[in-house]
């Protein structure tokens, strides 16, 4: 045998009371029983040689276990199990010389005196039948026109308007390209205001953000993230995701929180575009690059001189 069952609640409860060497012993001694399907031999320091156990473990186990006999060491649920798998062999083995196992007989309902048998009516039921009109008027249309293309008799009948295959959002209209061929900044929604994209508003750089952050460290990444779509088509650049993920990596966050980052970061640079611009500028166009920078720059200042101000305290401690 190959394989046999084992019962873990009955084998527990049966080896409660054996060491761990004891309890190595007994499952030797059953896979060799059921490998061999014979008792085992009567000369237990030679088994336990072969088991690679201690004759003294293995003597307990078969006082325990096991009744000896003049053919070796018997027990009676190995015996059990291997008379069933050995009668399971002999049949499948009949059944094999026959072709195989033999099919169970199909059970039918007894049918009713005086009723016909089932699926009598549906062959007539279903047979296509000849058409008894030869006269069609599949190819003439309901309304005939009159010689001007006008329908004969009234009016054309309206043709319904094809509707949009996608609808603009009612609370970002679309926007007239820029002279310059960038999106205007002012003009653009803001990240958080934007609608969750759907397959249809899934950005084509979504996939490469999405992979840049991974091969930088940043767990997570989903290129269908509505975020990460909205950000990229409202305009913003590889760049400053990559920029976001080292962020991320070193506050030792993830790709959740890069995105915030960008988003962020857009809330301010329009913000202060808008500061930026003046009435008599209001016709040239906000360079969306040149706002970021300068915020990049005013917060590298800021934290220059809180790390010099650290510093200078650091060192009149001293």
């Amino acid at each position: 045998m190959n394989y046999y069952p084992f019962h873990i609640g009955d084998y527990r409860s049966a080896t409660m009371h054996l060491s761990n060497a004891e309890d190595l012993a007994y499952r030797r001694a059953l896979d060799w029983y059921y490998d061999t399907e014979q008792p085992l031999p009567l000369d237990t320091q030679w088994a336990a040689r072969r088991l690679r156990v201690e004759a003294r473990d293995l003597d307990t186990v078969l006082q325990d276990f096991f009744v000896r006999t003049g053919e070796g060491w018997v027990h009676e649920r190995c015996g059990q199990e291997i008379a069933q798998f050995q009668q399971m062999l002999a049949k499948n083995r009949a059944n094999g010389a026959k072709g195989g196992r033999p099919r169970k007989a199909v059970e039918t309902a007894p049918q009713p005196v005086g009723w016909p048998p089932v699926g009598a009516g549906v062959a007539a039921a279903t047979q296509p039948q000849g058409n008894q009109e030869p006269r069609t008027r599949n190819q003439e249309p309901e309304h005939p026109l009159a010689p001007d293309g006008a329908v004969a008799g009234g009016t054309p009948p309206k043709t319904p308007a094809a509707a949009p295959r996608y609808a603009a959002h009612p609370a970002h209209p679309a926007h007239p390209a820029h002279p310059s061929g960038r999106a205007d900044p002012a003009d653009l929604p803001a990240p958080h205001a934007l609608p969750r994209p759907t397959g249809d508003n899934s950005h084509p750089l979504a996939g490469t953000v999405c992979q840049l952050m991974k091969r930088l460290g940043v767990g997570l990444v989903n290129p269908g993230n509505a975020k990460l779509n909205a950000l990229l088509n409202a305009g913003v650049g590889v760049g400053q995701f990559e920029d976001a993920a080292h962020k991320a990596l070193a506050a030792g966050k993830s790709f959740s929180y890069a995105l915030g980052i960008v988003e962020r970061e857009e809330r301010e640079a329009r913000a202060l575009g808008a500061l930026l611009q003046k009435p008599r500028l209001a016709a040239q166009p906000v360079n969306r690059q040149e706002a970021l920078e300068a915020r990049n720059r005013a917060v590298g200042d800021a934290w220059l001189q809180k790390m010099q101000a650290r510093m200078e305290g650091a060192g009149h401690a001293r």
